[in-house]
């Protein structure tokens, strides 16, 4: 069975119950990666966007993978949405 990422306390309880079989110590050594991950992110900024003309200031976003394919079997979607006229 796949255990993944768990705590100490988590893996002595199972070794109490018997369930994890030839575990002596269940002292972990820090995991690098399980510190990153529990970061807390920074939001972005709010900031405003004067543009005088067309194609002055482009927003673009790629959202995917997708389950479903194109016609030409793609699974990305991309959209460009001008800042000015809000064309897409």
């Amino acid at each position: 069975m796949r255990l993944t990422y768990t705590e100490e306390a988590s893996l002595r309880a199972l070794s109490r119950q018997g369930l994890i079989k030839r575990a002596k110590n269940c002292k972990l050594d820090l995991c690098e990666h399980c510190v990153i991950g529990k970061k807390t992110r920074v939001s972005f900024g709010t900031t405003v966007h004067s543009t005088k003309g067309i194609l002055d200031y482009v927003h673009a976003d790629v959202w995917g993978p997708t389950k479903t394919k194109s016609f030409t079997g793609r699974q990305y979607f991309v959209s460009f949405i001008d800042g000015y006229s809000r064309y897409i």
